[in-house]
């Protein structure tokens, strides 16, 4: 995303406050999910060297 100091500037705390709660919102459980996949798929390498 490209950063824009100057509109972010002129946001009302709350406005700012609203958006950073609505991206953790969003970030949070793609991060999980991309964890999740790295773990299955590090999960699944190892299973099948180990067969």
């Amino acid at each position: 995303m490209p950063a824009c100091p100057p509109i972010s500037a002129t946001v009302d705390p709350e406005v700012r406050q609203f958006v950073i709660s609505q991206l953790v919102v969003i970030a949070l459980p793609v991060g999980t999910l991309f964890g999740i996949w790295l773990w299955m798929l590090n999960w699944g390498g190892r299973s099948r060297i180990d067969q």
